[in-house]
């Protein structure tokens, strides 16, 4: 069967429409028409237009007393089936609900995308972190274990474009200078593990390890985060082994899985 070819305008819609569904995040669940015309650089007509469009098709909801959208049901849908379908969390889920049991805190496995660390999936465990890290969360990459220990194997090339985006500090323990952080990230290949203490926020450590795929690939990263009072020189020894076998868990299946 042959499809109808798309003409450049048509592309330039679409392009338009997948651009303005990234713009909500967990962090901005919501956003006014003249807020997705200023992200998306567009004039307000063709943000209507896209807006409308979208929510015909069920992937844009508004709100009636706000005039402002959010993502509707069509794509909450969607990404219930990535989660539920998507074989790295399908196998974390259990692994992370046992890291979480076993260390009494918050468990995560996070990927990076545009320069951010993302959080795919977050297990709380009986003492959370609160309002510290959701699934869908974006942080920095360069002051947080998860996006550190996936850096850290990644290219230079990659490395220095971090760099180049800015190392900004969020604490008086943020490296933000690029001698220091290529040299943390050295330790952090050379160890197989990072440790952010107080770097993004005052009073919170975590704790990453990398995940790596049947090509010996860095695709994830496994960690926990909770506070210095927990996670502290005392209880590191015990924590990062329970951690890397956390991890090498979560990368043996995928493996297995693979064959």
């Amino acid at each position: 069967m042959r499809y109808p070819s798309i003409n450049k305008e048509s592309r330039s819609s679409l392009r338009n429409a997948l651009q303005l569904l990234n713009l909500f995040t967990m962090d901005e669940p919501e956003l006014s028409l003249s807020e997705i015309a200023d992200q998306l650089r567009v004039g307000i007509s063709t943000a209507h237009r896209l807006t409308y469009t979208l929510m015909v098709e069920g992937f844009l909801t508004k709100d009636s007393q706000t005039k402002k959208f959010r993502l509707g049901a069509s794509i909450l849908g969607m990404g219930n089936t990535i989660i539920t379908q998507n074989q790295l969390c399908r196998i974390s889920i259990p692994v992370l609900e046992k890291l979480a049991i076993n260390t009494g805190e918050s468990a995560h496995i996070a990927i990076l995308r545009d320069y951010q660390a993302i959080y795919l999936i977050r297990m709380d465990s009986k003492h959370p972190v609160h309002l510290l890290s959701h699934a869908g969360k974006q942080n920095p990459i360069h002051c947080t274990s998860s996006g550190q220990v996936i850096l850290a194997f990644q290219s230079e090339t990659m490395i220095e474009q971090v760099i180049a985006c800015g190392l900004q500090q969020y604490t008086a323990n943020t490296i933000t200078t690029a001698d220091k952080f290529k040299q943390l990230l050295l330790k952090i290949q050379s160890q197989g593990y990072s440790i952010s203490e107080e770097e993004l926020h005052e009073g919170v450590s975590s704790i990453a390890v990398p995940v790596k795929d049947i090509s010996g690939h860095v695709i994830a990263s496994i960690s926990i985060a909770g506070p210095v009072s927990r996670i502290n020189q005392d209880t590191l020894p015990r924590l990062v082994k329970i951690v890397k076998q956390a991890a090498g868990k979560v990368s043996e299946q995928l493996i297995f899985t693979k064959r």
